[in-house]
């Protein structure tokens, strides 16, 4: 009895078609795939705009009248040390006053903030990104993101009153619209 085999061009032919449909998919898989640094950063984008708002609207941190009369120190220009609380300490005065208390809500010891005045950069391994925050001019801030392997993802701007911006990267713009609905982009 004769045994039956695949002859060689039936062989071919089935390598090209397979070829043919991992050509076709390599095209569209990319748009179909999720950019996890996209996730990234409007993680760590809304994270940080809810942080800020709970930092700056904390009484405790940044009260509305500064202890010295006549001082137009409100908002994040207030770098006194908070009077009570869990923040009652000179470690949380100056220009570091905001990126510690910021990086604490985060979960990071402020121990583990690397200081570089006025820069403060830390790891949340939770979001695997390093933030680096930046005091500017006028007790504004500049807030970055980058994951693991250095890419700057762009972050956010935030100024003394609180207010913030998303920030585009040099890399990758991830900043869309007035950003104000994150789902639906």
């Amino acid at each position: 009895m004769k045994q039956k085999a695949f002859t060689l061009m039936e062989i071919l032919l089935t390598v090209g078609i397979i070829g043919v449909i991992a050509t076709a998919m390599i095209r569209v898989l990319p748009n179909v795939m999720p950019d996890i640094n996209k996730a990234k950063f409007l993680r760590a984008y809304t994270v940080t705009k809810t942080l800020v708002n709970d930092i700056i609207n904390a009484v405790v941190l940044y009260p509305d009248e500064h202890p010295v009369k006549d001082a137009a120190t409100y908002g994040f220009k207030n770098t006194t040390a908070p009077v009570y609380g869990i923040y009652a300490s000179n470690t949380y005065s100056g220009t570091a006053k905001f990126p510690l208390i910021f990086a604490d809500m985060l979960g990071v010891n402020h121990e583990d903030v690397t200081k570089n005045d006025p820069e403060y950069s830390f790891y949340v391994p939770r979001d695997n990104l390093t933030y680096t925050i930046t005091a500017g001019a006028n007790s504004s801030y500049a807030i970055r993101f980058a994951n693991d392997a250095g890419l700057n993802l762009g972050g956010v701007d935030v100024t003394f009153d609180g207010k913030t911006s998303c920030a585009r990267s040099d890399d990758k713009d991830y900043c869309t619209g007035d950003m104000a609905d994150l789902r639906r982009q």
